[in-house]
């Protein structure tokens, strides 16, 4: 009996260290995806964490320094990951714009209008929307051609580069948006997911 309790003592321990360890690679992974240096969310490795977590929550640890250790552990991880929850919403709102190491460029850029796309009926509202707001950014820039592209032509444009990213890519949507760079309105595709 007491082999079996060293032995599960010994195997709670190093499920703590690999948390304690996880953790911290976690947490270096998220600061790279945020940065952009990473292209999707350290989804393996925070799972694997979360397995360790569900399967000591409730189990009885014989040492109370475990428990502690294990709990602070615990409590770091769900405040880390209520942090990356605000911050992915963020992102995908729109409301701030994170540096990306691929893209500092897009820096100097400033955002007018955002909005994901499937190819599915009932999108033209969106992108009547996404229309007007680059027509409107066009004619405050003075663009010499600000009222001369109309609606249709605007969909048939956006239409050829989306199909063109879905081949390329695979993705099943596109985010468009529309960006006004060194005076210029452009409207930018890339893959959504």
């Amino acid at each position: 009996m007491k082999n079996m309790d060293k032995a599960t003592a010994a195997s709670i321990q190093a499920d703590i260290s690999e948390l304690e360890v996880g953790i911290k690679r976690l947490k270096v992974q998220y600061d790279m995806f945020f940065a952009g240096s990473m292209a999707h969310e350290p989804v393996e490795l925070r799972s694997r964490l979360e397995k360790i977590i569900k399967r000591h929550m409730n189990s009885t640890m014989q040492k109370y320094a475990q428990r502690f250790h294990f709990n602070s552990l615990v409590s770091r991880f769900n405040s880390l990951s209520e942090l990356w929850g605000k911050t992915i919403r963020v992102m995908e709102e729109g409301d701030r714009r994170l540096p990306s190491i691929a893209g500092r460029e897009q820096l100097r850029e400033r955002l007018i209008a955002r909005c994901r796309i499937k190819g599915a009926p009932g999108e033209e509202a969106d992108l009547r929307r996404v229309y007007e707001k680059f027509m409107e950014a066009r004619r405050r820039g003075n663009s010499s051609n600000g009222n001369s592209l109309s609606f249709k032509k605007f969909v048939r444009g956006i239409t050829s580069q989306t199909q063109r990213l879905r081949k390329e890519t695979g993705c099943a949507e596109i985010e468009l948006r529309v960006v006004v760079r060194d005076d210029q309105v452009q409207v930018k595709a890339s893959p959504g997911s």
